[in-house]
Parts: structure tokens; sequence; C-alpha cells
């Protein structure tokens, strides 16, 4: 009876303390919300916050094992066009990004303008085309069944960046084709391990079809039938937006878009609510009267000395236009000259200063 009494005694104690852990984390969180409550102008000024800024999508594909100095084009390309990226060169990006204020988040929260930044800090977002098998190589599995990652493929790379740096948000989203990520045996646990971790699925068309050359049934079959193929593995948890392939088509007006947006394919309905092009520059800020979140712009990350819009180009073009976070996702903060650009429905605390 003793010896029972005193375990009780114990778990009281480990009880009041795990009550007081608890306590202690909720107090510290209002604390932050308080800071951020009481931000100033002049703390608005000296961070040079503008949540109307610019927001940079990065467009990647295969992430190749290679230094730099073994590929015979510029920099950390590993093809002619630079769509191909060394590992040396995808680390180099996401060091650079981090060091040059950049966070990590959802392209589907972008989308529906929830950008949960730190103040001072900018949003970044990840994409990656095709489903090639570099972007999440699975090398076996251990001995719980669970997939073991190649630590050189693309989310290889980023998981390192997690533990690097617990505050980089890291996350990505991967546009998939029929094959999904080439490995047929695994395609199963590597798209529940995606979601389980924080990343986010989409649709690249079945078999990467240029939807200028095709009629509207052949669209909805290349759009619904990979919606068919994520149904089966993960129902409901990836995301209704589509990376274009060759960013075709290249306008919304082209009668194919309406197929791609919402139609029919095997008695069932689909929506897309959002379309990614090929692009070249960064993205307006979902709070901006020239947001379209249906037809978006992204980044081709590739080296070419400073032109034709690559990663230095654009880099060098928002450190004058990047949106910058006042670190309160339920306000936005603008400065006073961008007002005119502002969306007349936001549905936020504005404040302009």
């Amino acid at each position: 009876m003793l010896f029972a009494l005193i375990l009780v005694l114990v778990g009281c104690k480990e009880q009041e303390k795990t009550n007081a852990e608890i306590k202690e984390q909720a107090d510290k969180k209002d604390e932050i919300k308080e800071e951020v409550k009481e931000l100033t102008i002049e703390d608005y000024q000296n961070n040079n916050v503008d949540e109307l800024g610019e927001v940079p999508i990065m467009m990647y594909h295969g992430i190749h094992h290679k230094k730099n100095s073994e590929t015979e084009y510029t920099g950390g390309n590993v093809d002619k066009n630079g769509y191909q990226r060394t590992t040396e060169a995808f680390i180099n990006d996401l060091e650079f990004y981090y060091n040059e204020g950049y966070r990590m988040i959802r392209l589907t929260d972008y989308v529906d303008g929830n950008i949960d930044v730190e103040l001072g800090k900018s949003p970044i977002i990840l994409t990656f085309d095709d489903g090639l098998s570099n972007n999440i190589k699975v090398t076996g599995l251990d001995e719980n069944g669970n997939i073991i990652i190649d630590p050189n493929s693309a989310v290889g790379i980023l998981e390192s960046f997690k533990e690097k740096y617990p505050d980089y948000n890291v996350t990505a989203t991967f546009f998939v084709n029929g094959g999904l990520f080439q490995q047929k045996e695994y395609n199963q646990k590597i798209l529940k391990w995606l979601i389980e971790n924080g990343y986010d699925i989409g649709n690249h068309t079945y078999s990467h079809v240029d939807f200028t050359t095709v009629n509207s049934k052949k669209t909805s079959e290349e759009v619904g039938k990979v919606y068919e193929l994520l149904d089966s593995f993960i129902p409901g948890k990836y995301v209704n937006i589509i990376a274009l392939p060759f960013g075709s088509p290249y306008g919304l007006e082209h009668d194919n878009m309406n197929y791609i947006f919402n139609s029919n394919y095997n008695n069932n309905t689909y929506e897309t609510k959002s379309a990614l092009r090929v692009g070249w520059k960064a993205e307006s800020s979902p709070f901006s009267s020239e947001f379209n979140p249906k037809f978006l712009k992204r980044i081709r990350a590739y080296d070419n000395n400073g032109e034709e819009f690559d990663i230095e180009m654009n880099f060098k073009l928002l450190e004058k236009s990047r949106y910058i976070s006042d670190g309160n996702i339920n306000n936005v903060v603008i400065p006073e000259y961008k007002e005119s650009i502002l969306n007349v429905n936001l549905q936020r605390k504005l404040i302009i200063y």
C-alpha cells in the first residue's frame, strides 16, 4: 500500500510538472502574440514590412547527385535549359534563400492568402515537376517497413535542412504524372510519407501533355486521370492545383482552360483551383489587386550568369519588391504608397503606415 501511495504521489508530481510545462508554453505563445499586437509604425518601418510585395514560386525538376564542376553547362545546370540541377547547386540555393531572409510556405497556403512568416522575413515556395525518382529516391525499407530516403535526393536534402534550420519551415509541392515517382513498388509509401511529413502533391497531367495540341476530351482525361490516381492512394489529401506541362496553354482565354479547371473524367467531377505556368519571375502578393490565383507565374531555378530571369537576376529584382511579413497571419500591413493596388475584397485586418 505504501509503495502504491508513493507511485500515486510521484504520478501526481509528474502530472503537475507536465501541466506546468504546458502552461509555460502557452504563456510564451501568449507573450509572442502580445508582442505582435504591440508592433508600432516604427517597427514596420525598421523591418520594411510590405505585404503587397512579390512572392517567388521556385520551379525545380530533377536534382542530380553531381557537383557543379561535373556538368558542361552554366553553374549548377545539368541540362542546357537548366531544368535539371545538381545537388551542390540545390544545397547552395537553399542556403541562399535562408540567408536572404526567406522562409518556406505551402503553395496552397499562398493561394489561400495564409502567409505565416515571422516579422521581417519573406515567403518562398518550392515546387517540383515531373515526379522524377531523384525527387525522393527510396533505397529500401527499414525493419519497420518505412521507406529509406536517399539523402542526396531532393527530399533527402530538404529533410537535412529541416534539422539544420528548424525555423525554415521546410516544405514543397511535388507535381506528378501517371508514373508518380517512377518507383512502382514504393509509390504508395512515398505519397503517404510526403503527406505525413509536411509536403504536398499536385497534378502535372497523366502523360505530360501539351494542352495546345489536344481537344477538350483529352484535356479532361489528362487532368482527371491524375486526380483519380491520387484519390486511390491519398484520398482528400492532395492539392487541386495543376502545374501546366510546357506552360501551356499560355493564357486563360484558351478553350482547354475551362476543362483544366472544371470537368468530368470516368464519371467523376473534378475542380482545379490554380494552374502554374512555367513562368519567369516572382508572383504578386495574394492581397494585391494584381493577383490571380488561377494562373500563377514561377521562377525557373537555374543559373544563367544573372540574365534571362535566372535565380540571381530574380532575387536582385526582389531586393526592392519582395513581400516582407509583419509576423501576424491575421493582419495585412502595407506602406501607404501601395494602397492603390490593394485587393478591395481583403479578408484581413488592414494596417497602413
